[in-house]
């Protein structure tokens, strides 16, 4: 699947592939350590969360779930209560178990997305998706087209339930000016466009964006020791 997944497959074909073979799902293959789970096929959320499991690197992953009663009667009765966000997970630091993918293509499947045809007929693809933080709420930007071109906004968690807490203006950067000055700051990566984001990917490198100001950063670890990213750039 990881595989797959690094030569640029989207997550749909991969998910048809493994229920076409008769590949068990989680909750078909050990439906006793899934019961939040049902049903013998693959879907497309399962798989997508495959990816971004670092335990399959060889590392312990630790609070995943909260213990909260609350969640765990959500969780229960089907609902999604009691996860907790990827970047408060705790992850060992060395690895625990045998790796089942190594680190490059962990990384490298990391963020990905396929393209999308819009409905003229055109394709929009977005080159660093994935590869972009926010260095004022550590969020990840999201993709945005807009005048024609990709880009990438944070809107730093707005909600529209979040009225109390001040919330800074969104923050809007365009791709091409974040390739262009790529390019100039890391000297090893040689290529075009699509390269330079590999790079970042295989380097396990991301891109954190202080308007008008970004760094080059090697990617925080989800542990919880590890404590903030170093810097490269």
């Amino acid at each position: 699947m990881f595989q797959q997944r690094a030569t640029g497959r989207s997550i749909a074909g991969i998910t048809r592939e493994l229920n076409q073979r008769g590949i068990p799902c989680p909750s078909g293959a050990d439906p006793v350590r899934n019961p939040h789970r049902s049903g013998p096929e693959w879907i497309t959320r399962t798989v997508g969360k495959s990816w971004r499991t670092p335990r399959y690197t060889g590392r312990q992953v630790w609070n995943r779930h909260t213990t909260s009663r609350s969640h765990r009667t959500a969780r229960r009765a089907g609902g999604t209560g009691g996860r907790v966000d990827e970047r408060e997970w705790a992850v060992s630091k060395t690895p625990a178990h045998p790796a089942l993918v190594d680190e490059a293509t962990f990384r490298a499947v990391q963020g990905m997305r396929t393209a999308r045809k819009t409905q003229d007929g055109d394709t929009r693809t977005y080159l660093l998706a994935g590869l972009i933080r926010c260095g004022l709420c550590d969020r990840r930007f999201d993709s945005h087209w807009v005048h024609n071109r990709p880009g990438y906004r944070c809107r730093h968690g707005h909600t529209s339930a979040r009225t109390q807490t001040p919330i800074p203006k969104s923050t809007y950067v365009r791709e091409d000016h974040l390739l262009d000055g790529l390019r100039v700051r890391l000297n090893d990566a040689t290529g075009d466009n699509t390269s330079l984001a590999d790079y970042l990917r295989t380097k396990g490198l991301v891109i954190v964006y202080r308007g008008p100001d970004w760094s080059v950063e090697e990617a925080q670890s989800r542990s919880v020791a590890e404590g903030s990213a170093s810097r490269v750039c």
